[in-house]
C-alpha cells in the first residue's frame, strides 16, 4: 500500500512539473500563462480587396512585462542560470528605456509585398503617442521557426516575423493610449494599444 501511495505522489508531482517552475528569487512562474499574456497584447487583422486577400498582420506590443516574460520563457527552455537570466532581463529593460518595440507577423499572398525590412518597400509603419508621430524601423527577426513560435504562438510557417522599433521609450507608450499604423498602396491597418478585448 505504501508503495502505491508513493508511486501516486511521484506521478502527481511529475504531472504538475510542466505547469509551474521556480522563477527568479523564488517566484513561481506559471509557464502556461505566457501564451495568454501574448494573446492579450496582440491585435490580428485581415485585409481584402473584394474577395482577394491583400495582407494579414498580427502585432504584439513588447511592453516591459512581455519582454521580461519572453526572457524568462526563453531562459526556461534554454535552461539559463540565474546570472544569465538577470543579464538578459536588464538588457531588455535598458533597451525599453530608450525604444519601444513591437513584434509583427506579416503575410501577403504576393511575396513581392512581403518586404517591410527593405529600403524600397511599399510599406510605412508609424507610432502615434502623446500627439507625436514616430517612424518605425523594421527588421526581419532571425531564428529558427520553433524558437519564434515558442515566443509568439500565433506565428506560422507561411508568414514573416518582423520587429518594429520606434525612438520613444516603452514607458511613454505604456503610460497611455498609442496607435500603430501600417500603410501602403495595398491598404492600411491601425492598431490601438492597450488592446481592448
Amino acid at each position: 500500500m505504501r508503495h502505491i501511495l508513493a508511486l501516486l505522489l511521484m506521478v502527481s508531482a511529475l504531472g504538475c512539473a510542466h505547469e509551474a517552475t521556480e522563477g527568479p528569487k523564488g517566484d513561481n512562474l506559471i509557464v502556461s500563462s505566457y501564451p495568454q499574456l501574448i494573446e492579450r497584447n496582440t491585435y490580428k487583422t485581415n485585409r481584402y480587396s473584394g474577395l482577394y486577400q491583400t495582407f494579414q498582420v498580427d502585432i504584439t506590443i513588447l511592453t516591459n512585462e512581455i519582454q521580461v516574460a519572453s526572457v524568462e520563457e526563453k531562459g526556461h527552455f534554454l535552461q539559463w542560470d540565474q546570472k544569465r537570466l538577470q543579464t538578459e532581463r536588464e538588457k531588455v529593460l535598458q533597451e525599453n528605456a530608450a525604444y519601444s518595440k513591437f513584434f509583427m507577423r506579416f503575410y501577403s499572398p504576393e511575396k513581392d509585398y512581403d518586404d517591410l525590412n527593405k529600403d524600397k518597400t511599399i510599406w510605412r509603419v508609424y507610432l502615434d503617442v502623446n500627439g507625436q508621430r514616430f517612424d518605425g524601423k523594421v527588421k526581419k527577426v532571425s531564428g529558427k521557426f520553433v524558437e519564434i513560435q515558442t515566443l509568439y504562438p500565433y506565428f506560422d510557417r507561411f508568414s514573416t516575423p518582423y520587429e518594429v522599433t520606434f525612438n520613444v521609450p516603452m514607458t511613454t507608450v505604456q503610460s497611455g493610449t498609442s496607435k500603430v499604423t501600417l500603410t501602403s498602396s495595398l491598404g492600411t491597418a491601425e492598431f490601438i494599444f492597450p488592446v481592448k478585448k
